[in-house]
């Protein structure tokens, strides 16, 4: 039996060093390193970690004009880089840095890769308005900006060129780069055969060179581009595919994956063309798992608008186990385009929602599409707050307005409860699901904000899953004073309620009194 502390022992000193240079590699090096002062056995372990994790933590301008000016983190990354023991290669390199030099930023990277890195992950950031906002013109933008989707005339010479030395490394499995100038030598032999795993976020790509480096990855398996305006059509020609995502490109106009083992797709952006197959998959019927973000709102929009999306859930429906609807303005929105899809999505387990919670209207239209999932097993829900008013000319006088969107329903009517009640409308009251009755184990709901509708959704939920075993409410971040007049959860002193009086009204609905409920 290992000596206990009392007697002076520690069993976690006592592992090898091989072992606690693997625990260390989780930490930022930073806090790596600071184990050194633990005891003597804590000394060197951290020169032994093959791992260069730190974030700056800057926000602001680097101030210019003064010399040179020392700043902490780009001695830091030094510092970890070249603390390493003799015999240390450099396997994951990861860096978020605020608008560091050039020159520093182009070692770094060349010493990792002489070093035989595997994971490189860099992320730069810039000043505020250079990365102030997304790429879509569908989000506001800051101080009332309309966002676009592409970059700023002022921003397009500022970014950093990528370093050339990444594209000929031989030992990288995984890339994930984020705020960079893509910049490829052109008489290069690629070298790039074990790359698995590319990640792409708001590249600049004034050469289009973008398509020739997807080229270059023939063992690419997983690929993300978010926010990369330069893309309009693009092929992805690896037959090791398996993962696709493809976030906030809202110039692309044909996506065509040739590959026959993709199992998962993420699509996030406007609505695609009337008539347009937009994305082609060699083979959909492997596609297990499908997550579709909308970010325009549908109000204005008709079934042949929408018809590309539900095209393309509907070509993946022989293996299709998990699919996630995030739509606009609402919820649910366009359900009964929707349940006429949901009923032949025969393998679906896995249902995930997200979107406002405008109108009753909006939670009956969940318990619509329910009603079309017969196998579902799992159901997670991420309801959001009504999207705030529009900023108009101030009003002496109250007048039901447009902008009152918390409060008008989706046909123009106020609906009074979503001020004053949480209390299920009779045709929610006798609305019978078969799935919940039968085949639902576990729902989860995230961002929890005790506002009535979403109270009206978790007791409806509760009230009818008679199979239920876990139901889990995760509350949101500064919703304290929240309560409404029914609510059993009353706040003290405009602090957030204790988890176990939530917990408490949400047991009080269940109708299986085995079913688990949990609230963080």
């Amino acid at each position: 039996m290992a000596p206990s502390h009392r007697q002076g022992g520690d069993r976690l000193s006592a592992l090898p060093d091989t072992a606690l240079e693997r625990v260390l590699s989780h930490l930022e090096s930073d806090e790596a390193v600071r184990t050194s002062g633990l005891a003597r056995r804590w000394r060197r372990v951290h020169e032994g970690v093959p791992v260069v994790h730190l974030v700056d933590t800057k926000t602001g301008e680097r101030s210019r004009g003064f010399g040179e000016l020392k700043v902490c983190y780009d001695h830091q990354v030094t510092s970890a880089i070249m603390g390493k023991g003799s015999e240390t290669p450099i396997r994951v390199l990861r860096l978020d840095a605020f608008y560091p030099p050039y020159n520093l930023l182009d070692q770094w990277i060349v010493i990792a890769v002489n070093s035989g890195v595997e994971d490189l992950d860099v992320e730069l950031r810039y000043n505020e308005s250079g990365l102030g906002g997304r790429l879509c013109p569908f989000t506001p933008g800051l101080y009332g900006r309309k966002n676009s989707a592409d970059f700023d005339k002022s921003d397009r010479n500022r970014y950093t060129h990528t370093q050339r030395h990444i594209f000929g490394c031989p030992t990288l499995r995984r890339v994930r780069l984020v705020g960079w100038r893509l910049d490829m030598p052109e008489n290069l032999a690629m070298t790039m055969a074990s790359l698995e795993t590319l990640c792409l976020a708001r590249i600049m790509d004034p050469r289009g060179e973008l398509q020739r480096l997807i080229s270059s990855c023939p063992r690419l398996a997983s690929l993300t581009l978010e926010q990369c305006p330069s893309i309009i059509e693009i092929t992805v020609a690896s037959a090791c595919l398996r993962s696709f995502a493809m976030i906030c490109c809202h110039h692309a106009t044909g996506v065509e994956l040739q590959t026959t083992r993709l199992e998962s797709l993420h699509y996030k952006g406007g609505l695609p063309p009337r008539g347009s197959s937009f994305i082609t998959v060699a083979n959909y019927d492997g596609v297990k798992e499908v997550r579709i973000e909308i970010c325009e709102k549908l109000s204005s929009k008709v079934p042949d608008d929408i018809a590309p999306v539900t095209t393309l859930i509907r070509s993946c429906k022989k293996k299709l186990k998990y699919l996630h609807l995030s739509l606009r303005p609402s919820m649910a929105y366009y359900s009964s385009l929707f349940t006429s899809l949901l009923r032949t999505l025969d393998s679906l387990t896995h249902l995930s929602l997200h979107g406002c919670l405008l109108t009753d209207h909006t939670v009956r239209s969940v318990a619509a599409l329910l009603l079309n999932t017969w196998n579902l097993e799992v159901l997670s829900l991420f309801p959001l707050a009504p999207e705030p008013p529009k900023e108009k000319t101030r009003r002496y006088y109250h007048e039901a307005s447009d902008s009152d969107s918390d409060t008008k329903s989706e046909d123009g009517t106020i609906d009074s409860s979503v001020v004053y009640s949480s209390r299920m409308p009779n045709s929610l009251w006798h609305t019978h699901v078969r799935c919940l009755a039968h085949k639902v184990r576990r729902i989860n709901i995230a961002n929890f904000q005790g506002r009535p509708l979403e109270k009206m959704l978790a007791r409806f939920l509760l009230s009818r899953a008679a199979a239920l075993e876990d139901f889990t409410v995760t509350l949101a971040d500064g919703v304290d004073a929240h309560h409404d007049e029914e609510s059993t959860v009353t706040p003290a002193d405009g602090v957030r309620p204790q988890k176990d009086e939530v917990a408490k009204e949400l047991i009080s609905w269940r109708c299986n009194r085995r079913t688990r409920v949990t609230c963080n």
